[in-house]
């Protein structure tokens, strides 16, 4: 699965082959909706408890959700959009093992993997 997002070069995550958290957030005062990679990933308001998919909260009607682990596939030429790819499987797991979140690792992705 790929999408396009919009980037910005304020964001750690703009070059091709990053890997990132994709956050949604959404201004329930005006409707707008963005996506962006993040460095870490989303914590849900109350907890704290990181989490790869799902609400997280709202504050200052700004909503937050958390929508899985993505990689820039590549860059338009304005350098301001970003197709991005899911990651999933082992891929995901290794990605999360990598950088310090194994405790988001879903039990069933060894299981799936070993079934493929």
């Amino acid at each position: 699965m790929s999408k396009w997002i919009d980037i910005d070069y304020s964001e750690t995550l703009s070059n091709v082959g990053g890997i990132g958290y994709l956050a949604k957030t959404f201004n329930t005062s005006n409707a707008r909706e963005r996506f962006s990679l993040r460095e870490r990933p989303c914590g849900k308001n109350r907890s704290g408890e990181k989490t790869l998919d799902g609400w997280c909260g709202e504050t200052n009607n700004v909503s937050l959700t958390a929508c899985g682990v993505w990689q820039i596939a590549r860059v338009n030429s304005a350098r301001d959009r970003a197709q991005i790819v899911q990651l999933t499987g082992a891929k995901l797991a290794q990605f999360l093992e990598r950088d310090g979140y194994p405790e988001l690792i879903q039990s069933d992705v060894g299981a799936r993997e070993a079934q493929l």
